[in-house]
């Protein structure tokens, strides 16, 4: 009898160990397959939201983007926002407006992150100011343009001008050359033909018969030097800024390639959807429909080449 209980004893032992390790095994196996699934299924789910981010535009997804335009004093806040602002806002846009007394802080800030777009300057002194600096910054495309204005309170026509009298130009070494170029369009100064046109200065003339004399004057405060000057070269932006008319001016610059305003970013953002949206909003008829406006002072900006594409 002792022999056949303990054998009843090992074998009820061994059945309950059996029992035992098969619920242990089941269980382990239904946590790895849960812990499996979910696995599998957490990528499937975020690669299907990420689809849906990557595709859809601010407006479509409910969600608006706010942006900061950079400008000077002038007509190019008025033009972005007449021309541009518009269609982006039918984007998903929000735009907000900062406003730069000079021709500096706007490419720092722009190169700091400050602000996202700028627009104030043209193609040449975009690149110089970038290459003096060290700033990775690009255009997007040109717009139309107020060039430079020969103003002076005392003339009524450039041929009045007198001997030896006093012209205020800008100081910085970009728009210095322009306005010396302008001088010479008007034939008032010649400069010296083996100088390249873009680094010319008052001091590169080979021609100067009126003996005139020259003062460099910060861009943005030509337009109150009119008191104390014959004649000032004024960009046009602060022209029209300080309330001057381009159409009175003594004489208008012929705008030459590289000297039409642009639209600039930071280069990382070149290929941004938001720089599409704004090329895209440039080259629309609804653009030119505003350019095109008699009410507006556009219709008197110098066009750039893909003005009509």
């Amino acid at each position: 009898m002792k022999t056949n209980k303990t054998v009843t004893h090992f074998t009820t032992l061994g059945l309950t160990l059996i029992l035992i390790f098969t619920l242990l095994t089941g269980c382990g196996t239904n946590n790895e397959s849960a812990t499996d699934s979910k696995a599998n299924a957490t990528p499937e789910i975020a690669i299907e939201d990420s689809d849906i981010a990557s595709t859809e535009t601010p407006i479509a997804s409910g969600e608006r983007i706010s942006i900061k335009v950079g400008i000077c004093a002038g007509p190019y806040e008025d033009l972005f926002r007449d021309a541009i602002e518009p269609s982006l806002y039918e984007k998903g846009y929000d735009i907000e407006y900062l406003q730069f007394s000079d021709y500096v802080q706007p490419n720092k800030a722009l190169a700091d992150g400050a602000i996202d777009v700028n627009l104030f300057q043209h193609a040449i002194y975009l690149n110089n100011f970038s290459k003096e600096h060290g700033l990775d910054l690009v255009y997007l495309t040109e717009v139309p343009t107020a060039g430079m204005g020969i103003f002076g309170d005392n003339l009524t026509t450039i041929d009045d001008l007198p001997e030896g009298a006093t012209v205020a130009l800008p100081n910085d070494i970009t728009n210095l050359a322009r306005a010396i170029r302008v001088l010479e369009q008007a034939q008032i100064v010649t400069i010296d033909p083996t100088v390249d046109p873009n680094e010319a200065t008052q001091y590169t003339l080979s021609n100067n018969p009126k003996n005139l004399s020259f003062i460099e004057i910060e861009a943005p405060q030509l337009p109150r030097s009119l008191d104390s000057v014959d004649i000032a070269v004024i960009n046009g932006n602060f022209a029209i800024g300080a309330g001057l008319n381009l159409a009175d001016a003594l004489y208008n610059e012929e705008l030459q390639e590289g000297y039409i305003n642009v639209i600039a970013v930071r280069a990382e953002d070149a290929d941004s959807e938001l720089a599409n949206d704004i090329v895209a909003a440039v080259h629309s008829d609804a653009f030119r429909s505003v350019i095109e406006d008699d009410a507006k002072p556009y219709t008197s900006f110098f066009k750039p080449a893909n003005y009509a594409q």
